[in-house]
């Protein structure tokens, strides 16, 4: 127990320590803006927004970015000023994804759900349910844990109003943060009735990545996106073989953070998915930056991630590791026959 105890300790202290973020400057980023729909936007860390067709997803916004001296926060409260400057208009999202329910990834949307993206219902786990309940009306929460694909087994499409997206939830997991330790685990098992105030009250959950589909008028999927919010051991995170469905996926969108700590990702994902494209994100630090002005994850081997992701795409597929606020083209359509 002392061990654990004392690899918990230095791994804190090696975060504390860690000085400054890392210069992007020999990253290959794109900054790609003002594209017309269909678009992926980037809007850091784990966040994205998506239009296709009149309606609009988002995924995980998180512009606050709390710290303590520059390093990881203890205390952590949304900074509404920042989200409000910082957020794109979303009035046209109705579905808005959360992979898990650490603080980085869901302290802010509350706030964005309720002044941002008034039509939207948010998807995600239950604890990531139990925690929104204190500030997000229940109508608005869908738990998409009980419906998730596990295995072999297919989970539950979820079907945007308009029907011209659906998404399915993949069980997944959150790889450990550093030297093999995951911080801030658990659940939430009740609802809260006022948002947490420090770190560890915004446990991880389960974690899911999501199935994207975007759909025609006649129902037909035109584009499929895999979509990661951490880095997971395989099988985990791999979606399930469809009865009758051979749509391939179009888009891979992988996490950079922690990437290293769990075995061969993304190499498996990627020879599973055949992406026509990836795109790599939570690639720039996060405590208390400005995402106008990114700088890389301090301790992370961001360009072993790119070379590790190149060498595992299938020839002719794309890279993308986009700045904050950068737009991202989709491939153009296929028709798979």
């Amino acid at each position: 127990m002392w061990r654990v105890v004392l690899r918990v300790a230095l791994s804190i202290s090696a975060l504390w320590l860690a000085g400054c973020a890392q210069n992007p400057a020999d990253l290959p980023l794109s900054d790609e803006q003002s594209l017309a729909p269909p678009s992926l936007q980037y809007l850091g860390v784990g966040g994205y927004l998506l239009r296709w067709q009149g309606e609009a997803i988002a995924m995980a916004p998180s512009f606050s970015n709390p710290a303590t001296l520059g390093q990881p926060p203890l205390l952590v409260e949304a900074d509404t000023a920042k989200i409000d400057a910082l957020m794109p208009k979303a009035d046209d999202v109705s579905m808005l994804l959360v992979g898990h329910a650490h603080y980085d990834h869901l302290l802010d949307v509350p706030y964005v759900l309720n002044q941002h993206t008034p039509k939207a219902k948010v998807y995600g786990s239950k604890t990531v349910g139990h925690i929104l309940a204190a500030a997000v009306a229940r109508e608005r929460i869908v738990d998409v844990q009980s419906h998730m694909a596990d295995g072999r087994q297919a989970g539950q499409w979820f079907y945007s109003p308009q029907k011209r997206v659906r998404i399915m939830a993949l069980k997944s997991e959150h790889a450990p943060h550093f030297m093999g330790i995951k911080f801030l685990q658990g659940s939430v098992d009740e609802d809260l009735t006022e948002l947490p105030k420090t770190v560890w009250g915004w446990p991880e959950g389960q974690t899911v990545a999501f199935l994207i589909d975007l759909l025609d008028a006649t129902g037909e999927v035109r584009y499929r996106i895999h979509y990661q919010d951490a880095a997971s051991t395989p099988p985990l995170g791999l979606p399930p073989q469809l009865l009758g469905d051979v749509k391939p996926v179009d888009v891979a969108i992988l996490c950079v953070g922690a990437w290293d700590q769990v075995p061969a990702y993304p190499q498996v994902l990627l020879k599973r998915l055949k992406p026509r494209m990836a795109v790599l994100g939570h690639w720039e630090d996060f405590f208390g930056n400005d995402p106008r002005h990114p700088q890389g994850l301090r301790l992370q081997d961001i360009q072993g991630m790119v070379r590790v992701t190149r060498e595992n795409l299938p020839a002719g597929a794309t890279l993308k590791l986009p700045v904050p606020f950068a737009q991202l083209a989709l491939p153009a359509p296929q028709r798979h026959e």
